[in-house]
């Protein structure tokens, strides 16, 4: 009787948050996890909406982290690299027709590590865009690229910035020498410090840190002591993330790593918001902190308010209102994704290749989470003609009794331990498909 009182009490989100359960950060929903093949794709039927983003995808590194389940190689020729590009010419053509009379908000270079292109392919990309959409630097109001510490070489970041390049995110993930050596990084700490001090030289508008709880072999205190070394600098930006770990990844497929504990994760999560509020910074989103009226991550917050995304390249997603859909991706290989995208965008075709085409519920549990800091509730009735109370009226009580969300007028607003348990409230928010897949997809690796 008490083991079956034990496993009910375990569904109460009360419950899972006085066990500090974990869940990975939510940074899109529906998840990928339960993308399924789409044929004969046409790109006219997706609906994009007149505000749009875009993310360029370039999968090419120097070193392979042991926690990172992106789509990525090592190209030690640059053959394929070449290649790579050419390719995304042809299909950034290909989206001619929908990229013409858009207003372009925001132009991000994810990877991988984008700071690894040549000056002269920066701006063949950009080119390319300027020429579908000659607009796009002017409605663009964030143009930004993800680079490593290492990566940043002033000659080069000079020419970023007169190419348009506003932002630049940087992972840092620690400044412990230790911890970075675990995680196959080559950042060490003085790397790093130099790096934010020559973008700084340069003039970049937004520079981003993220820094990573739960690395292996972190504790509480050199995470603070990170945290308290990165004030110092003052970066625009900060996010902060859980490590969530991927079963792909070679941290994922390691042995007993040593990882810290949820309890500890959340504490962390904590003592950051404390030190950077004590520095003057504001709590911009769940897990970012910027100084005011200058820190960002614009092209984020437009997805997460339901603008469009396009993206370009191989493993990438694009999220239309109707459709999400991913181009050319192998979980294992890589190097076999970015092959193949080349061959089909070589053939004049679309390299689109999973998705799901999204029904009124999930659309309704989508625009929740990603609303879910602050929502409006009259425009959320007006959108879907229900109420959250009616739709999800156990957790909505739920989150009221535990002080995770308050009422002010129209507004829902997630209170500061809410926002601590985002994460895990959206996870409540999943629908049974997307939650069985993601129980699939992710090993249990904190306690």
């Amino acid at each position: 009787m008490f083991q079956t009182l034990s496993i009910q009490m375990k569904h109460t989100l009360k419950d899972k948050i006085k066990k500090f359960e974990f869940n990975p950060e939510v940074y899109i929903y529906p998840t990928p996890r339960i993308y399924t093949p789409i044929k004969d794709f046409i790109l006219e039927k997706a609906n994009f909406g007149d505000d749009i983003n875009l993310y360029v995808h370039i999968p090419f590194c120097k070193q392979i982290c042991s926690y990172c389940g992106y789509l990525k190689m090592i190209d030690t020729t640059g053959n394929i690299k070449d290649a790579y590009i050419d390719a995304l010419i042809k299909e950034i053509k290909m989206y001619k027709p929908i990229l013409l009379n858009k207003n372009i908000n925001t132009l991000h270079f994810g990877g991988g590590t984008p700071s690894l292109l040549s000056t002269s392919q920066l701006e063949k990309i950009l080119d390319t865009l300027i020429t579908i959409n000659p607009k796009i630097l002017e409605t663009s109001k964030e143009i930004s690229i993800e680079a490593t510490p290492e990566s940043i070489e002033e000659s080069k970041f000079i020419d970023y910035k007169s190419l348009g390049i506003t932002r630049v995110s940087m992972g840092v993930q620690t400044l412990n020498n230790t911890e970075i050596k675990l995680s196959k990084r080559h950042n060490l700490s003085n790397i790093t410090i130099n790096a934010i001090e020559t973008l700084k030289k340069i003039g970049i508008q937004n520079i981003v840190v993220d820094i990573m709880i739960g690395i292996e072999n972190q504790t509480i205190k050199s995470f603070k002591n990170t945290i308290k070394e990165l004030i110092t600098l003052h970066p625009e930006t900060v996010e902060l993330y859980a490590l969530g770990l991927m079963p792909q990844t070679n941290l994922g497929k390691k042995v007993a790593p040593n990882l810290m504990n949820n309890k500890d994760i959340y504490n962390c999560y904590n003592i950051g918001r404390k030190l950077f509020l004590e520095a003057g910074y504001i709590q911009d989103c769940h897990n970012r902190y910027i100084i005011p009226n200058k820190g960002s991550f614009l092209q984020e917050d437009n997805v997460w308010k339901g603008d469009g995304l396009i993206g370009f390249g191989a493993g990438v997603r694009s999220y239309a209102k109707n459709v999400h859909y991913r181009n050319i991706y192998n979980q294992n290989s890589s190097k076999t994704a970015i092959i193949q995208y080349i061959n089909k965008i070589n053939e004049g075709k679309l390299a689109v290749e999973s998705g799901i085409y999204l029904n009124k519920d999930e659309r309704i549990r989508q625009y929740i989470i990603g609303n879910l800091e602050s929502l409006n509730t009259t425009e959320f009735k007006k959108e879907f003609n229900t109420t959250i109370e009616k739709k999800f009226p156990k957790l909505y009580n739920e989150l009221l009794e535990l002080k995770l969300l308050i009422k002010n007028n129209e507004q829902l607003i997630l209170t500061t331990k809410g926002l601590n348990f985002r994460d895990l409230i959206c996870k409540e928010l999943f629908s049974k498909q997307v939650n069985t897949a993601e129980e699939l997809y992710r090993p249990k690796h904190h306690e």
